[in-house]
């Protein structure tokens, strides 16, 4: 037969809640604060804290400043030597490249009698002297109400390249855009809305002069695919070209050596 075991008193639990309630303070917390011995913090010990404090702050930051002075002070000797070195490399180069023009146009000097010529045919060919005659002029506008009611009436990069390509397939001798000489590794590209001639931006009105026979050039613009091309860019898209013949034409050499072949020299730092 099992017996039923005691039953808790509810109350005992309820009066340890009610001590906690009525007393949240620990006894001995009365006792310290009753104590007339007891050490207190009172305004010195507090400006006192403050002062420490400061100080510490003052301390770490002239620590962390010390330490880090000898770091900046080698980075800089470093980048300095280093901007020295390459200086250094710079003017010799300048100076190797000053001595192989001279050596050049010495060996110029003694060439064979022929070699004029074809230097002559050559620097025509590359635009690299001024040259002058009679020749056509090409003027592409954009369209009067380009800006608004018709975007599309504006000279294109294709526009100009298709009309100087039709006036080396003529017989052009030279050939610029707006002043600017084309040579054999020009190109015309376009740049957002900007049309480049290399790395200069043009805008219309776009002239192209080209040196040769008038008569032939002017045939070139109105033969086959170039013709086509044009007569739709006129009455489609509605730009304007004009051509007229010159009797003078003057344009300026440009030099477009460009570098094909480069080495790095014994020693130099990167």
């Amino acid at each position: 037969m099992s017996t039923a075991s005691p039953r808790k008193d509810p109350a005992a639990s309820m009066s340890q809640l009610n001590q906690l309630l009525r007393n949240p303070l620990d006894a001995a917390y009365h006792a310290y604060a009753a104590d007339p011995n007891a050490r207190r913090s009172g305004p010195a010990m507090r400006v006192l804290v403050i002062i420490m404090a400061i100080a510490l702050g003052i301390a770490s930051g002239i620590a962390v400043r010390y330490l880090r002075a000898p770091a900046d002070t080698t980075v800089r000797n470093s980048l300095t030597s280093r901007i020295e070195t390459v200086q250094t490399q710079v003017d010799l180069l300048s100076q190797e490249v000053s001595d192989l023009s001279s050596t050049m146009r010495s060996a110029a000097d003694i060439a064979p009698t022929s070699a004029p010529q074809l230097e002559a045919s050559v620097a025509m060919a590359s635009a690299a002297h001024s040259v002058h005659g009679p020749g056509l002029t090409v003027a592409l506008s954009d369209a009067t109400d380009s800006k608004t009611e018709r975007p599309q009436a504006v000279v294109r990069d294709q526009d100009l390249r298709m009309v100087v390509n039709a006036m080396w397939a003529g017989g052009a001798e030279a050939i610029d855009v707006n002043g600017i000489r084309i040579g054999s590794g020009t190109f015309i590209r376009t740049a957002g809305s900007t049309i480049l001639v290399n790395t200069t931006a043009i805008q219309s009105p776009y002239v192209i002069n080209a040196i040769g026979d008038g008569s032939d050039l002017s045939v070139a613009l109105v033969r086959g695919g170039t013709g086509d091309y044009l007569s739709t860019a006129q009455s489609a898209r509605g730009i304007q070209i004009t051509t007229r013949a010159a009797n003078s034409i003057e344009m300026q050499g440009v030099d477009q050596r460009s570098t094909r072949y480069a080495e790095t020299r014994d020693g130099a730092g990167g």
